[in-house]
């Protein structure tokens, strides 16, 4: 092979270097710009907003209260919307047990919400606060509600009405159904009134779990009053 030879097929090599290289700047190029164009899309232009606001699992709740609530924004792209910010908010509302937010491409925020269950009405004023198993206070009506345990409490005592929530949350779904009234005058003094007239003193909120398995034991056993203020030391007459 003469030396022109070897140095055109070098000078071949050089050009298809080249045209190789500058083939991948601009393929990078090209890329960049989509991947800004693709950015500004999402992030910041009108297409990918959120125009719509779905809510499910509400009841008690009208979607104004969530949405107003939720502090959403329309028109705010969908990749700017802070999903566990409007989450927080949201839980925010006493009737709320939990709540799940996410993002519908292309346009839509859908709230999912889980209300709480009413299981407890407290009297107060001229009517009742409702509240859910735990204690939580979420809902106020004018009528006493027939299939929720009653409890004789101050409403205004926090406390107290926490302590209710932890004896009724311990208590078996059997042992619920049973109870007619629970009467709270102080936090130490927590009594069960069951349907059939007998009388539970429970005593404090403390030791709730066990007392309720101390007084599964016991009931079977008849009686007009139980006593498991000290579940060590129970007592039934």
């Amino acid at each position: 092979m003469s030396l022109s030879d070897a140095t055109m097929r070098l000078d071949l090599r050089r050009r298809q270097d080249r045209h190789r290289r500058w083939w991948q700047l601009g393929v990078a190029g090209i890329v960049v710009v989509l991947l800004g164009v693709a950015g500004y899309l999402v992030w910041f232009s009108p297409v990918f907003a959120a125009a719509t606001v779905t809510v499910t699992g509400n009841k008690l709740l009208s979607k104004t209260d969530i949405v107003d609530a939720a502090q959403f924004v329309p028109g705010t792209p969908l990749a700017r919307l802070d999903v566990d910010a409007i989450a927080d908010r949201v839980a925010g509302l006493p009737a709320v047990a939990r709540v799940t937010v996410r993002r519908d491409w292309p346009d839509q925020l859908t709230v999912e919400i889980t209300e709480r269950t009413p299981h407890l009405s407290i009297p107060a004023g001229g009517g009742y606060l409702i509240a859910d198993a735990s204690g939580v206070v979420f809902q106020a009506v004018k009528d006493q509600p027939s299939e929720l345990v009653r409890v004789v409490a101050d409403p205004n005592d926090q406390a107290v009405l926490a302590d209710v929530g932890t004896v009724f949350s311990a208590l078996s779904d059997q042992q619920r159904a049973q109870v007619n009234r629970l009467e709270a005058p102080s936090r130490d003094g927590i009594v069960l009134r069951l349907r059939d007239g007998a009388k539970v003193i429970w005593g404090s909120a403390e030791q709730s779990s066990i007392k309720a398995q101390v007084l599964a034991k016991l009931l079977p056993l008849g009686g007009d009053v139980f006593d498991v203020s000290a579940p060590a030391f129970p007592a039934r007459r």
